[in-house]
């Protein structure tokens, strides 16, 4: 009997002991094993170790994916949260290595100042305060394709090391830059020339010293020049390029240091400067030389969506009609894709566009400049436009030669650009050169009403005498003060982000 009340005891005490383990489990004083979540398990995203969890959110959803659509940037609020009723750790990441072209940091500023760690960061329980982080995520995808970002979560004790996988990476800290200011910090000062320049010098702008014209006040500016400089920047789901970085009047006569940037792209189709004929405005049939009032201008910019045909298609990203060739002639067309977008138009403002010309036919690339800014004009045309898209300048497309081997880059600004056309290496070399079409200038003549300023596939500029003629259209716009770059190097693969 002795022996059987000892074994029964001896049982209980064993009971009593296992329960009191168990209960020390659940309560968290063992150790936990960390884990990782990432693609690979299945999207989990309440797993569970122990009695530990986490919930990751991005935007509001639970997933652990980031999916970037080519050529866009795109902006990501994530909160990592602690569902448990003890502190825990949590490390947050990204898994792989992104491709070239795609970058992925995080704001410490903007209202969202946590810093990832690669040791993880301690939240409090479920319920206190503490209890989740905010991350303000962005990711750049410069690629032709989709790009999925994977993200991983490790999770653990408060004093456990939650170092990072070795296919895992922390989100680095986005540093922004004013754009301005990063192009001229990195700029070359005009006394060297560009056949002595380094490889990487040659990739970086140029400062111009520029004198006073009629309308404006000595300047500088930096422009990129040569055949393929890193000027490249993402815009508009589209890859553009920076002509340089300019002094602009806003209209209300306030000077700023702002970027003028060009689509790398024509628009699809070909269409007119103005092909109004007697019947509908002009003097004669060959189109109207006012930019204030031209159907191009009408169609890249806002406001006139009271047009007929092509009032601010571009603008709006609409379709329908728009004027191509002469008498008033009408083209289909279609901007639902290329047109602008809405986080674009946030970047942009209105700048003064001068519209100053010349009688003469072709000029050196340092006089289009002054004729540009001149009061030189047709009888009552304006001098300047107050907008938000128009195109380059002659000079814009002057100064961006590099001049080549045989003749070099002075020689090609100190030559009248018609006869580049003879001289193969200053038009090569120009970066804002199309060997496929004609394009359009803003810059028009004033010896009469309908002729304007084109840039040749043969390599020059000169007149064009009808804006009714039908080419190709590069815009430009000036992006606000304040835009900055906060990803990229110019190049192609790598091209400069925007940030407002």
């Amino acid at each position: 009997m002795k022996k059987i009340l000892l074994e029964t005891s001896f049982s209980k005490i064993y009971m009593i002991v296992m329960i009191i383990i168990t209960l020390l489990i659940l309560g968290g004083y063992f150790s936990y094993a960390m884990f990782t979540v990432t693609k690979e398990k299945e999207n989990a995203i309440s797993i569970v170790t122990g009695n530990l969890t986490y919930k990751l959110l991005v935007d509001d959803k639970e997933t652990n994916t980031l999916t970037v659509p080519s050529n866009t940037v795109k902006y990501f609020t994530l909160t990592l949260s602690n569902p448990n009723n003890r502190t825990a750790r949590f490390n947050f990441y990204y898994v792989g290595e992104l491709s070239l072209g795609v970058n992925a940091g995080y704001f410490e500023s903007d209202g969202y100042n946590v810093t990832p760690e690669s040791v993880g960061i301690n939240l409090e329980k479920e319920g206190t305060s503490g209890s989740s982080n905010v991350y303000k995520i962005v990711v750049s995808n410069a690629t032709n394709k989709e790009v999925i970002i994977n993200l991983g979560v490790r999770v653990g004790l408060d004093y456990n090391d939650l170092s990072l996988p070795d296919n895992g990476h922390l989100f680095t800290k986005v540093n922004k830059e004013i754009a301005t200011t990063l192009v001229k910090n990195k700029s070359n000062d005009e006394s060297l020339a560009f056949e002595d320049a380094t490889e990487e010098e040659k990739k970086e702008a140029w400062l111009y010293s520029h004198p006073a014209t009629e309308q404006t006040d000595a300047l500088v500016d930096y422009r990129y020049v040569g055949s393929d400089p890193n000027n490249y920047v993402l815009f508009n789901n589209e890859l553009w390029r920076i002509i340089g970085s300019f002094t602009v009047d806003d209209g209300n006569g306030n000077l700023e240091e702002r970027l003028k940037i060009v689509s790398d792209e024509r628009l699809n189709g070909y269409y007119s400067w103005d092909n109004k004929d007697t019947t509908t405005g002009a003097l004669t049939d060959k189109g109207k030389n006012d930019w204030s009032s031209a159907r191009l201008n009408y169609l890249l910019n806002e406001g006139h969506e009271g047009e007929e045909n092509g009032g601010s298609l571009y603008y709006n990203s609409g379709k329908g009609l728009c004027y191509s060739n002469q008498f008033n002639a009408l083209v289909s067309c279609d901007f639902t894709k290329t047109g602008l977008k809405k986080l674009s138009k946030t970047m942009i403002d209105n700048a003064l566009w001068y519209l100053g010309g010349t009688t003469q036919e072709s000029n050196e690339v340092s006089d289009y400049y002054i004729y540009e800014r001149s009061v030189e004009v047709y009888n009552g045309n304006p001098i300047s436009w107050l907008g938000k898209v128009g195109l380059i300048y002659s000079s814009d497309y002057g100064y961006a030669t590099s001049g080549g081997d045989s003749v070099t880059r002075n020689e090609c600004l100190n030559m009248l650009i018609y006869n580049w056309r003879t001289n193969i290496e200053c038009y090569e070399n120009n970066w804002l050169h199309d060997n496929y079409v004609w394009h359009w200038t803003i810059t028009a003549s004033s010896k009469d009403s309908y002729s304007v300023f084109r840039v040749s596939k043969n390599g020059e500029v000169n007149f064009q005498v009808g804006a009714y003629d039908y080419i190709g259209v590069y815009p430009v716009v000036y992006l606000k003060k304040e835009v900055n770059i906060i990803f990229g190097n110019g190049s192609k693969e790598n091209p400069y982000i925007l940030y407002l």
